[in-house]
């Protein structure tokens, strides 16, 4: 793959090499009107643009004017329809799609994208969270998982593990390749979300430097096997702890700190309107459950405290491999905390910002919702990436205040006019006196 600087033609290069890796499972037919590549790029699009109805835009150029812009940006020759699109990524496994995000990562980790997601030991965390993606009482696939109602009624309902890379102090995130919660082959038991992460963590080990990456996760994840399985794949961890799940760690805990061995730190921090105490609290090489053999974590707590009255703001505890004193207790439990970044930042605007997560835009028999919801994953990772690397495309959203309105130009651009490429778009958009005009599309 030749080498290019990390911008939008790279990024298609990316997905354009997935796609020729991929197998048509159709079999060879003189019928056949649209190739997978067709098929792929035009999934993509309508994630991209946000609008199922941009490939129907554009046909209806192509039939007036002989050009479109799904040909002129996105390399889309012919264009398939939706329901086209939907019958033959039903038959593709979203695995195909997964070494584009291993791609994206390597280019921003050597490009040096990456470096602001670093903590000051040259960790990065990657947080693991749960999302589900459909829900119905009727529609179903063997991929499903269920739920069996006390009324009898049963839901189906499919459900990921969305990874991606956080930091602190990082308004954005970085999507990783998800790992999907459903019916593993020769086993009965329903899948669930830790059965999940291990499988991501034996996928992708190879991709990180050994113990480079911090996992995060909620209570399911502090669990012993959980743990030791994440140290044995090369992985650190921060996951959160409750006493409430482990009621023999907390009483060890209670016992060293009546003994002196938990020690408190207290930080005093301005938040831009008042003053608040960040009271912590940690031991090490605490065991993590009664049963022998126990593992021996290390835990710590922060509680956020008003000073001006008092008032408790937070409250949570983590369990973790990396040795606590009273300066990494802190960016430990700060980056505890970095894991409701993948729920506000990642996840929210997936559900509500345009992408339409939990949308459904086709169930299919087989791979459909993993093949489209992993295509929806890639569009907002491509976006990311875009709003990092591309001086106009930051200028082009930086102009339009809201993401939404954002797109919507776009949508109206590209309805009305033909651009030769990705930059004359962003161009015409910056610019009231454009060196390249678009071609007005014949609306007679």
């Amino acid at each position: 793959m030749k080498d290019l600087p990390l911008n939008w033609a790279r990024l298609q290069q990316y997905l354009q090499h997935a796609i020729a890796q991929m197998q048509d499972p159709r079999k060879p037919s003189n019928n056949t009107q649209y190739s997978l590549e067709e098929a792929v790029i035009g999934g993509f699009i309508a994630f991209f643009m946000q609008s199922e109805s941009f490939l129907e835009h554009q046909r209806h150029l192509k039939s007036r004017s002989g050009m479109d812009n799904a040909q002129t940006l996105f390399g889309l020759e012919k264009i398939p329809t939706v329901e086209q699109i939907r019958n033959i990524l039903d038959l593709m496994s979203a695995e195909h799609l997964f070494d584009v995000f291993a791609q994206v990562y390597r280019a921003l980790l050597f490009s040096g994208y990456l470096n602001g997601f670093r903590l000051n030991n040259r960790q990065m965390l990657i947080a693991f969270d749960g999302s589900e993606y459909h829900r119905s009482e009727t529609i179903h696939c063997p991929c499903c998982s269920s739920q069996t109602h006390q009324n009898g009624t049963v839901s189906y309902f499919h459900q990921a593990l969305f990874p991606a890379i956080v930091h602190p102090q990082q308004s954005s995130v970085v999507s990783l390749a998800p790992e999907f919660i459903t019916p593993q082959e020769g086993n009965d038991k329903q899948d669930c979300e830790t059965a999940a992460a291990k499988r991501w963590m034996t996928r992708h080990q190879g991709l990180f430097e050994p113990f480079q990456m911090t996992l995060l996760g909620d209570d399911l994840y502090s669990r012993q096997p959980l743990c030791a399985y994440a140290l044995a794949h090369y992985f650190n961890f921060i996951f959160v702890c409750l006493p409430s799940s482990h009621s023999t760690m907390y009483e060890w805990l209670d016992f060293l700190e009546a003994n002196g061995e938990v020690y408190t730190p207290q930080v005093r921090r301005w938040n831009g309107k008042a003053f608040e105490l960040w009271q912590y609290r940690y031991c090490n090489r605490v065991p993590l459950r009664d049963e022998q053999p126990a593992m021996e974590v290390n835990w710590c707590e922060v509680r956020v405290i008003r000073e001006r009255d008092g008032e408790q703001l937070y409250l949570n505890s983590w369990v973790t491999n990396h040795t606590l004193d009273d300066q990494s207790v802190v960016e430990v439990c700060d980056a505890g905390r970095s894991r409701w970044k993948t729920e506000n930042e990642n996840h929210n605007i997936l559900k509500t910002r345009g992408y339409h997560l939990e949308h459904n835009f086709g169930h299919g028999q087989q791979h459909l919702t993993k093949f489209l919801v992993t295509l929806n994953l890639l569009a907002f990772l491509f976006h990311t990436v875009l709003e990092w690397v591309d001086v106009r495309y930051q200028k082009a959203r930086a102009m339009r205040e809201t993401r939404t309105g954002f797109f919507s130009d776009l949508l109206s651009l590209t309805k009305y006019f033909i651009f030769d490429d990705w930059q004359h778009l962003l161009d015409f958009m910056l610019t009231d006196t454009p060196q390249r005009a678009p071609h007005v599309a014949d609306t007679s």
